[in-house]
């Protein structure tokens, strides 16, 4: 199912949810138990073969071949049960005690019996800002969760206990008697199916279980879609019953401000010190707590952030309403909170607060340590590098176009867009080059909110598709910040369309199958002799090859190559799994000369050997 067909159908479903919610619940809870049916139907199914199968066995005394018969369907009921058996990791963080969080713990109570909630079996402190309700389902897709509530420091001490009350209060709300229950029992299964398409993608082959999630998660995920979107606004409402209207888009208010201040007063600067410092700071948890209580951005600022975010229009695809949705429903109009004069952390943590801080420190930097000493080394080494090619530019020494492109790519990264903007310029005509720098013209004209970038990125996508993505992302962003609502709607329709080519593009340039066309690789005499000769090295052990090109529907300028090898007897690979090793392998070492394949001949590509024998001109090694 495209994004289009997703909205399309959203858009049909949407209406039925408001007009009847009952009846539409009542459709929902079908399509949840239509995927928990299939998968029983599939397993009685075979256990009902294996039986039946023995008792022919029983009666005509063909015990060789039943066997055999009974081991292949025993085989696709492992395989079926294996796919069922979805794991989920329980949330990281630090357990909160009853004497370090006393306060929450009693609230949590108290909301949890108003609520009719489920038992909340750990509550876990971190480093984010945020605050969240999380059920692992201990027997997978068949449920059985364990209840964690998940509240992060950072957003604890930018809120005052009565609005991180509402906030908790909106996270129990997800898991409320009612209502509430079913719509975190569809969430869970939502996230159970989507989680178990991954492991099924990693699984080599396509079985007809994974058939039927392929059609049936994007449909289940249409129809739970409204339920979801309105339980946020009914855990809104729980949290607005518990504390208050107020106090609820007070909080909701604050996380936009208050995020905001943190990102530039803190997490930026921290960010700024990777190329001095070459360890991470042991406090950076500490260090941001007085800046989420009191730290503040300009007034103007504030305000024009939140009116942002209350302006917004929906995320289709989202399940979470936007903050203008979300202070509509309460009945209460956006404005940039006071600051607290006794923040949530202060209040619930205590004298413990400090040392579950340090906690945090240690934990976040066990977590950055390596990335950063990583990042610092690499910055250095860039500095270093960029003082070198200015010191030649400056001493009127050529640099090639290749020199040019790394001098314009520093200059951006350590100096800034503008200084960098000429040295792209230069290479807009380059033949290596010429794409990549008009696009980054473009991308730094339109970041300087100058107009004319625009109609730069509108050319370089014309004439290269890979670059639709980013350039579309930076003309959405460059109207987002002038105010052009509608041109920001107009590319997202484009943005839309966009990703659905690309799924497809991914999905047949993904794998092959005995439909595809093949048709005659057509490279030029010199990259035709580059692979040649990189194929017949000897250690390859390649006994014979073809090269195919594959026809494709999307970007059809970038070839999609398909290499076939047979190995030489002296490679004595004995069996399947030591040719699709040594495939690999060759998969690694081999360069083609576009995207492609490399893979053996015979098995389950027999099909492709025969094309490629009547194709004139593929064969390359020929014993």
């Amino acid at each position: 199912m495209t994004r289009e067909e997703f909205l399309a159908r959203l858009s049909r479903l949407s209406p039925l949810a408001e007009a009847n919610p009952a009846s539409y619940r009542r459709k929902v809870w079908f399509w949840a138990l239509l995927g928990y049916a299939f998968i029983l139907l599939l397993l009685l199914g075979t256990v009902g073969l294996i039986a039946l199968t023995l008792a022919l066995g029983f009666f005509t005394r063909a015990f060789g071949l039943i066997w055999k018969v009974v081991i292949v369907l025993g085989i696709f009921a492992w395989k079926v049960l294996r796919s069922l058996w979805v794991e989920f990791e329980p949330p990281q963080g630090v357990p909160l005690t009853s004497t370090e969080a006393a306060p929450l713990l009693a609230l949590l109570q108290q909301q949890t019996r108003a609520l009719k909630a489920p038992r909340v079996h750990q509550v876990l402190l971190t480093s984010d800002f945020n605050a969240s309700a999380v059920q692992v389902p201990r027997l997978g897709i068949f449920g059985w969760p364990r209840n964690y509530v998940v509240v992060g420091l950072p957003l604890l001490q930018a809120l005052s206990p009565n609005q991180a009350a509402a906030v908790v209060g909106h996270e129990l709300g997800h898991l409320r008697g009612g209502h509430g229950r079913f719509g975190a029992w569809i969430y869970r299964v939502s996230q159970t199916w989507s989680q178990l398409i991954g492991q099924l993608e990693r699984q080599a082959g396509r079985t007809i279980f994974s058939r039927f999630t392929a059609w049936y998660v994007p449909r289940f995920n249409a129809w739970s879609h409204p339920v979801r979107r309105t339980d946020e606004f009914a855990a809104d409402a729980a949290a607005a019953q518990l504390v208050s209207p107020q106090a609820m888009a007070e909080a909701l208010c604050a996380t936009v401000t208050r995020d905001a201040a943190l990102d530039k007063l803190h997490w930026d600067k921290l960010t700024a010190s990777l190329a001095e410092q070459p360890a991470p700071p042991v406090d950076a948890i500490s260090r941001l707590l007085p800046l989420a209580k009191e730290g503040r951005l300009p007034v103007t600022d504030e305000q024009s952030q939140l009116t942002a975010a209350f302006e917004a229009d929906p995320d289709l695809f989202s399940t979470h309403p936007t903050l203008g949705e979300r202070l509509k429903a309460l009945g209460q109009a956006p404005a940039v909170p006071p600051l607290p004069d006794t923040s949530a952390a202060e209040a619930w943590l205590g004298d413990h607060l400090p040392r579950l801080a340090a906690t945090l420190d240690a934990e976040w930097v066990a977590a950055n340590a390596s990335l950063w000493r990583e990042r610092h080394e690499l910055l250095q080494q860039q500095r270093q590098r960029l003082q070198e090619l200015t010191a030649r530019q400056e001493a009127s020494e050529t640099l090639t176009p290749d020199e040019t492109w790394e001098l314009a790519d520093l200059t951006e990264d350590h100096v800034g867009n503008r200084e960098a903007l000429p040295l792209f310029q230069q290479l807009v005509e380059d033949a290596k080059w010429g794409t990549a720098a008009r696009f980054s013209v473009g991308r730094v004209l339109t970041n300087l909110d100058d107009a004319a970038g625009l109609a730069v990125l509108d050319e370089v996508m014309a004439q290269e598709p890979s670059y639709m993505g980013p350039g579309l992302a930076i003309q959405e962003a460059y109207h987002q910040r002038l105010g052009n609502r509608e041109k920001v709607r107009q590319i997202g329709a484009v943005q839309l369309r966009h990703a659905d080519v690309l799924d497809e593009a991914v999905e047949e340039r993904g794998r092959l199958r005995a439909t595809d066309q093949m048709l005659p690789h057509e490279l030029s005499e010199q990259p035709l002799q580059d692979l040649l000769r990189e194929i017949t090295t000897p250690e390859y052990g390649i006994r014979r090859a073809w090269l195919l090109r594959k026809q494709v529907q999307h970007f059809a300028h970038k070839p999609m190559y398909v290499l076939l090898v047979t190995p030489h007897p002296d490679k004595r690979l004995r069996n399947q799994d030591a040719i699709g090793a040594w495939v690999r392998d060759l998969a690694e070492k081999i360069t083609l000369p576009g995207e492609g394949f490399v893979v053996a001949t015979g098995g389950e590509y027999a099909w492709l050997e025969q094309k490629a024998k009547q194709t004139v001109g593929a064969a390359l090694i020929e014993a």
